[in-house]
């Protein structure tokens, strides 16, 4: 039998314990090579993660003629609005998950799914992104006897 590993997000005590807490998975996105029409993967999360929320943050100035660039989870509609690149133009921009349209809820994801980078319409030549991705992991087992069970009638 598998045992799931306990977390303590309050150090010093068990009152809280846990088998996953949120956790920020940060990477660089380099944007200097990405051409026009293309959807680009990057970090993989995995089956039944719980994705909280994302936040870009532009570094370096995205340069390219026109056109637009989208983030997030294509696979679970959890993604950024289509920010054009006159917005990325300038580094502290900050791009998030579109939530006017309901797509900005929490998500869980029902097969492996990667963070996805798509660009339309054209080349861009320069530009970075820092993306920050608040999400739960599953857990990784049963729940241990020390947790509360409940029958259900």
């Amino acid at each position: 039998m598998q045992q799931v590993q306990k977390y303590y997000p309050v150090q010093g005590t068990n009152k809280f314990g846990t088998t996953s807490y949120p956790l920020v998975k940060t990477f660089r996105l380099d944007e200097s090579a990405h051409t026009q029409d293309k959807t680009s993967t990057t970090h993989t999360f995995k089956k039944g993660s719980i994705i909280l929320g994302f936040v870009a943050k532009v570094t370096t100035a995205v340069v390219g003629a026109s056109g637009t660039l989208q983030l997030g989870f294509t696979s679970t509609a959890m993604l950024s609005a289509a920010t054009a690149v006159t917005d990325l133009a300038t580094a502290g921009a900050i791009v998030g998950p579109a939530s006017a349209t309901g797509t900005g809820n929490v998500y869980v994801l029902t097969a492996d799914d990667t963070f996805d980078s798509i660009n339309a319409t054209t080349a861009f030549t320069a530009g970075a992104l820092d993306v920050h991705v608040l999400y739960v992991p599953p857990p990784d087992g049963v729940a241990p006897s020390t947790f509360k069970g409940y029958t259900i009638t």
